[in-house]
């Protein structure tokens, strides 16, 4: 069988790709020295805590927020694209008592005093284990469901349920 000069540079193509990375905890790893890393996904952090100030106040746009297992995806456009840009969701200490209960929280943005005008849109996500514990020790139950009041988010807040 022969192979059209296209398929088999699109076969080779593929074979070189699958062959010079690696997956590797969520991240594409190059293994070869002379190809720098790429990240495909941003990570922001989560914090309980009070104030949100201390971790960024630069302005930002959301787009959309999913959830999706215990991971808050947020879809959100900054100005900037020179710096690395820190997202950190900042989490109230306390519940506020309603069915369910609702925990009010915060997206800081640190854009690191990025001055570029490119405006880039990128996923973040952020894991809810810390969120859930806090839940879970005030509320010791195999099941349970928080509204996250986030601004921006679709009616202003989105729900976070799971099971034991």
């Amino acid at each position: 069988m022969k192979l059209t000069p296209l398929i088999a540079g699109a076969l080779s193509l593929i074979l070189i790709c699958l062959l010079g990375c690696e997956r590797d905890g969520g991240e594409l790893v190059a293994i070869s020295a002379d190809v720098p890393l790429v990240e495909i996904e941003n990570w922001g952090t989560v914090v309980i805590a009070d104030k949100a100030d201390k971790w960024g106040t630069d302005d930002y746009v959301l787009n959309a927020a999913t959830i999706t297992g215990d991971t808050l995806t947020l879809n959100v456009s900054y100005s900037g694209g020179c710096e690395r840009h820190d997202f950190t969701l900042v989490a109230a200490d306390e519940f506020l008592e309603s069915e369910p209960v609702q925990l009010r929280v915060v997206l800081a943005h640190n854009a690191n005093k990025d001055a570029c005008e490119a405006y880039p849109t990128e996923d973040y996500h952020f894991d809810l284990g810390a969120i859930k514990t806090l839940y879970l020790q005030a509320y010791p139950q195999k099941a349970g469901a928080i509204v996250l009041r986030l601004k921006g988010a679709p009616d202003g807040q989105i729900v976070y349920q799971w099971t034991k």
